[in-house]
């Protein structure tokens, strides 16, 4: 009978363990949403900057052979 009262003594370990699960996902998922890197920008934004990299570099080399 005494096992009947306490049906859920076994069990004790899963709240936390829950917990963790919650608590690490919610931390991922926070990190992803504003730590920077390939996360934080759209496709198109990092197209668009990468782009702009590879103009200003060959702008540079431009003014690099205007210079000698």
């Amino acid at each position: 009978m005494w096992m009947h009262e306490h049906y859920m003594w076994g069990f004790w370990w899963l709240f936390p363990l829950l917990g963790i699960a919650l608590f690490i996902a919610l931390i991922i998922l926070l990190i992803r949403a504003f730590g920077g890197g390939a996360f934080s920008g759209s496709r198109k934004e990092i197209e668009e900057l990468r782009r702009e990299l590879r103009e200003l570099k060959e702008e540079i080399e431009k003014l690099k052979k205007q210079g000698n």
